[in-house]
């Protein structure tokens, strides 16, 4: 009986205390209603720096005083983060979500068609390889290369002297051929001309030399061969690197935001 008495007691307890956090609830604004979710934190940008962001909720805790309940998904685990802000924040949290219109499905559409971010390693894995690329990570630094391939979202970029391995997670931004293939029938043709450039930049270069003769004061032509031979192979190594660097230059190309810092840097 007395088992009975303190279970109904607790039970009473547990729903007040529920009765009671549901009805200190502030609505910040109609437009967000009592919680304020992922989709409409990214429109309003309410809590623009919160990382793993879930959802919000504002509680009073007395007068002119406020509690923020923070649901956040920080590498597959949920917790929950308490801000504590005065009437003046809450003012400015509400004139922030006023001063913008209405979170309609329409805007919820065109709001997700600008952030590639959120399809970064999609749009990554879709890019047709090998190709030109030009990128932008880790704070402002820029490389230009050619992109072979994508593994573990890592991105393999052959440079004129090493292959440089770039994590997705540190890219800004990327700009890339939507095209691919429309300027390869040119591409023997630029070989026989990279190759003739070779060939007179060895020609070039044995006329700087004084001729070496042999011990029977014979000119060494095989030395003159051999200078003409590295100019060959010289404009043949480096031939795929530029013919991708010149047609992506003669091809549209196409720049995608991928991180959110760089979006919130270019849209406010």
């Amino acid at each position: 009986m007395i088992i009975s008495q303190i279970q109904n007691i607790f039970c009473f307890l547990f729903l007040l205390g529920y009765v009671y956090s549901q009805t200190n609830v502030a609505i910040v604004s109609e437009k967000v209603g009592t919680e304020i979710d992922i989709h409409e934190n990214r429109f309003y940008r309410v809590f623009p720096n919160e990382k793993g962001f879930v959802s919000a909720q504002l509680n009073i805790i007395e007068d002119g005083k406020f509690r923020i309940t923070i649901v956040k998904n920080i590498n597959g685990v949920e917790r929950k983060v308490l801000r504590y802000i005065d009437q003046t924040e809450f003012e400015k949290i509400k004139q922030q979500i006023d001063q913008l219109p209405e979170f309609t499905k329409i805007r919820k559409i065109e709001m997700y068609e600008g952030m590639d971010y959120l399809r970064a390693e999609r749009i990554i894995n879709e890019i047709p390889k090998p190709q030109f690329i030009v990128i932008k990570h880790s704070d402002n630094k820029k490389l230009r290369g050619t992109l072979t391939k994508v593994e573990n979202n890592v991105l393999f970029i052959q440079g004129p002297s090493q292959v440089e391995e770039i994590s997705l997670s540190s890219l800004d931004r990327i700009s890339y051929r939507m095209e691919f293939g429309k300027y390869d029938k040119y591409k023997n043709y630029f070989y026989v001309g990279t190759g003739i450039l070779g060939l007179i930049g060895g020609y070039l270069y044995n006329s700087q030399r004084s001729i070496i003769y042999n011990d029977f004061n014979i000119p060494r032509q095989d030395i003159v061969f051999y200078r003409y031979f590295n100019g060959l192979i010289l404009g043949l190594i480096f031939s795929s690197e530029v013919f991708d660097a010149i047609s992506t230059l003669l091809t549209s190309s196409e720049t995608i935001i991928l991180s959110e810092s760089e979006y919130d840097e270019v849209n406010y």
